[in-house]
């Protein structure tokens, strides 16, 4: 009875040992089946995995490149809207200067005046945008926004042509203020760096550079008209109203030729887009190209995985027979 029992465990123990074993057959190959794919890597590849480290190491690299291909479309798109908010602000204005001038009367110059520091805060907040916290045009200084406040560059200006009482005499202050080297704008309005945001990589020798800032000639020539326009109204700078109505003649003339300048910087701006583009594109069709000869080199035969899925289903029943057929054979010995 002792012998017979410790014979009947270990032919226990087998059967339970050959049932794991093909529920773990059957569990790979229905998955491969259902995937296409081997779920056991080192003996379909026979332990080659050179080939597969470099489609891995390559997919790697180019999902990366892709991520900085799409941060680099999420600043230029910021950036061209942006610069479309400052156009537009700034050809508004132009034109709502230059009719001014051209209709009789005061009231109209210190409602455009009035319109022209509205704009200005617009604009320097369009300058400031950030995206996920970094600055769009303060150079290789993201975390920082690119100007002062308005109200702090408005209050610099006007320092700057304190004194003058001609329409001429503001207008060279003011060109001093934003142009020369070490004036007002680069020392109290311009926050960001000298040097532009490093240039993203995008494989294969590409590269686009942003070296768009808020001291480009054009955006500092925007800024310029536009505080002029607003220091026509200011009642504290001793100006006549023929002067006033000069410097805002002249700022807004000023102004629709910045906006033409404001164009030449979108259009290279697009040019850099067109660039990501053309990367993103590449980017796609090497991940495509990758991607599907990794899924060849991983690749089962259907037919002959569902030809070895039935081998183990029935395998597996004629297990599932033995082991009932045992059972009830125990049962008897051990009732005789």
């Amino acid at each position: 009875m002792s012998l017979h029992s410790i014979g009947d465990l270990a032919q226990s123990f087998v059967l339970q040992r050959q049932n794991t074993e093909l529920k773990s057959q059957m569990a790979r190959l229905s998955a491969e089946l259902s995937s296409g794919r081997t779920e056991n890597v080192t003996d379909h590849l026979a332990g080659n995995f050179g080939h597969l480290a470099d489609i891995e190491h390559d997919l790697v690299l180019l999902d990366a490149r892709r991520d900085t291909a799409a941060e680099a479309r999420t600043f230029t798109t910021a950036m061209q809207t942006a610069l479309e908010r400052v156009q537009d602000l700034a050809g508004g204005l132009g034109e709502s200067a230059v009719l001014t001038t051209a209709a009789p009367g005061d009231i109209s110059l210190d409602v455009t005046a009035r319109h022209a520091r509205g704009n200005l805060e617009s604009i320097v907040s369009a300058l400031n945008t950030d995206v996920a916290g970094r600055s769009l045009f303060a150079g290789a200084t993201v975390e920082s926004a690119a100007l002062e406040p308005a109200d702090t560059l408005l209050t610099a200006a006007r320092a700057a042509v304190a004194g003058e009482t001609g329409a001429a005499g503001v207008e060279a202050a003011l060109q001093a203020f934003f142009d020369d080297a070490g004036g007002g704008f680069e020392t109290l309005v311009y926050q960001g760096a000298n040097t532009n945001l490093a240039p993203y990589r995008l494989g294969d020798g590409a590269s686009v550079e942003l070296s768009l800032r808020a001291d480009a000639q054009a955006l500092r020539d925007t800024l310029r008209h536009t505080v002029a326009t607003a220091l026509a109204g200011d009642e504290t700078l001793a100006l006549s109203q023929e002067a006033r109505r000069t410097l805002v003649q002249r700022a807004g003339e000023g102004l629709l030729t910045a906006a033409e300048g404001l164009t030449g910087l979108r259009a290279g701006l697009g040019f850099t887009e067109a660039r990501i583009d053309q990367s993103e594109s590449r980017i796609a069709a090497e991940l495509t190209s990758l991607e599907f000869a990794r899924s060849e080199l991983l690749a089962v035969d259907p037919f002959e995985t569902a030809t070895q899925l039935e081998q183990v289903q029935f395998q597996l029943e004629t297990l599932y027979t033995l082991t009932a057929r045992s059972a009830r054979l125990n049962l008897v010995n051990f009732l005789s």
